[in-house]
């Protein structure tokens, strides 16, 4: 009996605890742009002296944060680092497809002939050249790298939210 209260008392504290956890999110026109919990690690670059600062965010209030380096007001902040919040990304995806393509497109004519005997036993230059040109271009998406840190500001705004939060993600 008294190890069932156990149990129950902790489950009842670590259901209240998880939803106590505060987010910070840097939303760009309704988006989330980026999401950084308590006990997650953040680069920032602040507005004095364009001085770089990073850390574990130990805990998050509405107008500030304490790091594991600094307390750091929102409205100081610069710059912060969103670098592993993005995804694939569209130019990443559409690169690699064009890449496929062009590769595949040379490897599909040379195994055309090579099973059917159809077409010529050289390299048709038109087969090389759209090949190239699609190999270069997803190549060239592929080298595209969006920047690293995100300006504070001009329409990127950080705000804090819990988990009544429509925006609150676990």
């Amino acid at each position: 009996m008294r190890r069932r209260w156990i149990f129950l008392s902790f489950f009842l504290l670590s259901s209240v605890t998880s939803f106590s956890q505060k987010q910070l999110v840097l939303v760009h026109r309704g988006d989330i742009v980026a999401r950084f919990g308590e006990g997650q690690y953040i680069r920032l670059v602040l507005k004095k002296n364009h001085r770089y600062t990073e850390g574990h965010i130990i805990e998050l209030y509405d107008f500030s944060m304490i790091t594991s380096s600094d307390t750091i007001e929102f409205k100081d902040i610069l710059k912060i680092d969103v670098h592993k919040q993005r995804g694939a990304g569209y130019t990443k995806i559409a690169g690699g497809a064009l890449v496929v393509f062009g590769l595949g497109y040379l490897g599909l004519d040379r195994l055309n002939y090579s099973v059917n005997n159809i077409g010529t036993q050289e390299v048709d230059p038109s087969v090389v050249r759209t090949s190239a040109i699609a190999t270069g271009a997803g190549l060239v998406l592929l080298m595209i790298k969006p920047p690293r840190y995100q300006h504070v500001g001009n329409g990127y705004f950080l705000h804090t939210i819990d988990y009544n939060s429509p925006f609150y993600h676990r």
